[in-house]
C-alpha cells in the first residue's frame, strides 16, 4: 500500500544499495546526509545492506538511527539489493542512490515536481555531474537530445543513470528491476522501461557521481559484458530503428573486444570477435581490421 503524506510534500523512496563496508562509511553518510538535506520533501530512505561483508560498527549505527530503515539480504549483489529496495517501496515515487555518490541541493523537489506535473510520465531524468580525482565533468551530457530520439542517443551515450532517475512506483513495478544484468545494468534498464512509457527530463545537474578506483567499471570484466548486455537488449521488444542501432552498437563492442583479444596476442579470439562485428549492421568498416589481425601474426609456415 503507497503511502500519501501532505500533498505538498510529495513523498519518495530513495534506496541506497551498500556493503556497508568500513571503506565506504564516509562516502554512504555523506549519500545519506545529501537526501536528509532535501528540503520541501518528505523522504524516506532504504539503505539495503546486501551480503555479510559489512562493518558490524557501521551497520550499528544504521541500524541505530530512527531517520532510515535498514534491510539486510544474505546475498551480495547490487542487481539483488536494487531489486530488494523496490520491492520494499512503499510510497508514490522512488529512485535509487549509490553509496558513493550524492544528490544536489534541491534536486529531489524539483524532478518530483516535474513528474507530478506530467501525470502520463513513468519517470523523469536529469543530468548531473561524474567527479574524478576532484575535477567535474557533465554526466548524461546528451539529455535534451535524448528526449526526441531516446534510443539513438543510448546508443551513443547512457543518458539514464543511477541516481539521475525519479519513477512513479505506479507504473515501474519491482518485476521490472529482475533479471537485470550485474554490468551495464542502467543501459539496459533503459531500453526496459522505455517500453513501459514515455519519460519527462531536465538538463539540471542534479547528482554527483565520485568516480572510484574501485567503481565496477573499472574492471575489466565490466568491458567484457557489453556484448552480453547488448545481445540480451535485443531480446527486449525494440522498435525497428531502436534494434539497427543496438546491432550498430554490437558490432562496435565485438570490435573492441577483438582489440582487446589482438593486444593480449589471443589471435583466434580476435577473429571471432572481428567476425562477428563484421556480419552485424555497420559492421563493414570493420573488415581491414582481418589484415591487420593476419599481418600482426604473419608467419611463412602458414
Amino acid at each position: 500500500m503507497l503511502i500519501h503524506h501532505n500533498d505538498s510534500l510529495p513523498v519518495i523512496t530513495v534506496i541506497i544499495p551498500t556493503l556497508a563496508e568500513k571503506a565506504r562509511k564516509h562516502s554512504l553518510i555523506r549519500a545519506i546526509s545529501s537526501i536528509k538535506m532535501q528540503q520541501e520533501v518528505a523522504s524516506e530512505v532504504i539503505v539495503l545492506v546486501n551480503g555479510n561483508r559489512f562493518d558490524s560498527s557501521l551497520l550499528s549505527t544504521l541500524e541505530n538511527r530512527i531517520d532510515i530503515r535498514v534491510i539486510r539480504i544474505e546475498t551480495a549483489s547490487l542487481v539483488a539489493a536494487r531489486y530488494a529496495g523496490r520491492a520494499a517501496v512503499r510510497t508514490e515515487f522512488f529512485s535509487f542512490l549509490d553509496d558513493d555518490d550524492e544528490y544536489l541541493p534541491g534536486s529531489l523537489k524539483h524532478r518530483l515536481d516535474i513528474l507530478r506535473a506530467n501525470a502520463a510520465c513513468v519517470m523523469i531524468v536529469s543530468s548531473g555531474y561524474r567527479e574524478t580525482g576532484g575535477k567535474r565533468t557533465a554526466s548524461a551530457a546528451n539529455i535534451d537530445l535524448a528526449l526526441a530520439d531516446p534510443y539513438g542517443e543510448l546508443a551513443k551515450n547512457n543518458w539514464m543513470t543511477s541516481c539521475g532517475g525519479v519513477y512513479r512506483s505506479s507504473k515501474v513495478p519491482s518485476h521490472i528491476f529482475s533479471d537485470i544484468p550485474k554490468y551495464h545494468e542502467w543501459t539496459y534498464l533503459a531500453y526496459k522501461i522505455l517500453n513501459i512509457g514515455k519519460f519527462c527530463h531536465t538538463n539540471r545537474a542534479c547528482y554527483i557521481i565520485h568516480d572510484t578506483k574501485n567503481s565496477l567499471s573499472k574492471t575489466n570484466s565490466y568491458h567484457e559484458a557489453n556484448v552480453a548486455v547488448l545481445r540480451k537488449i535485443l531480446k527486449l521488444n525494440l522498435p525497428t530503428k531502436a534494434t539497427r542501432s543496438v546491432k550498430e552498437r554490437l558490432a562496435r563492442a565485438e570490435h573492441d573486444l577483438a582489440g582487446r583479444a589482438l593486444a593480449l596476442g589471443l589471435r583466434g579470439k580476435a577473429l571471432r570477435h572481428n567476425f562477428r562485428s563484421i556480419i552485424l549492421p555497420g559492421g563493414f568498416r570493420y573488415l581491414m581490421f582481418s589484415r591487420k589481425i593476419f599481418h600482426k601474426y604473419r608467419s611463412p609456415h602458414l
